[in-house]
């Protein structure tokens, strides 16, 4: 996929890229580490997941979105799930991010996009509740790995 601008902004979405895992990291606040390089690489080459890169004009990436698909029995068919994590608070950016991931979950065939987002960032919150998406029943924990 060639990059492409998002509507009303300076902002091209690509795919991720082995090279870019640095500047991924830094927008999502995390260090390094073979461990987080080992699931970026496994990411970029997944066929069940897509990850896109948002680069301003200068290329500096400024959010990342990552659509995680899967076989849902609920859903009768394919549902995904979208993550996004952005530095920039450029205006339209957030919705242009989620149309961008609604687009490419349609192209899959998913009947569901469900959106995993981090709890501070109320306007990527008020871009998805504008745009249809609503609480759902979801229960989460964080699972420690056995040593």
């Amino acid at each position: 996929m060639a990059a492409r601008l998002l509507p009303g902004t300076t902002t091209r979405v690509r795919r991720g890229r082995r090279h870019d895992f640095a500047h991924v990291q830094a927008v999502l606040g995390r260090p390094g580490g073979d461990r987080a390089e080992r699931l970026y690489y496994r990411m970029t080459r997944d066929l069940g997941t897509d990850l896109y890169v948002a680069e301003e004009e200068g290329g500096a990436i400024v959010a990342v979105i990552a659509l995680a698909y899967g076989r849902s029995l609920l859903r009768g068919g394919l549902a995904a799930v979208l993550e996004v994590a952005r530095r920039s608070t450029e205006p339209r950016l957030g919705e242009g991010l989620v149309a961008f991931a609604e687009e490419r979950a349609r192209r899959r065939g998913c009947r569901e996009l469900a959106a995993r987002i981090d709890g501070a960032d109320a306007e990527l919150r008020a871009v998805l509740v504008a745009r249809g998406f609503r609480p759902a029943d979801v229960l989460a924990a964080e699972l420690v790995q056995a040593v």
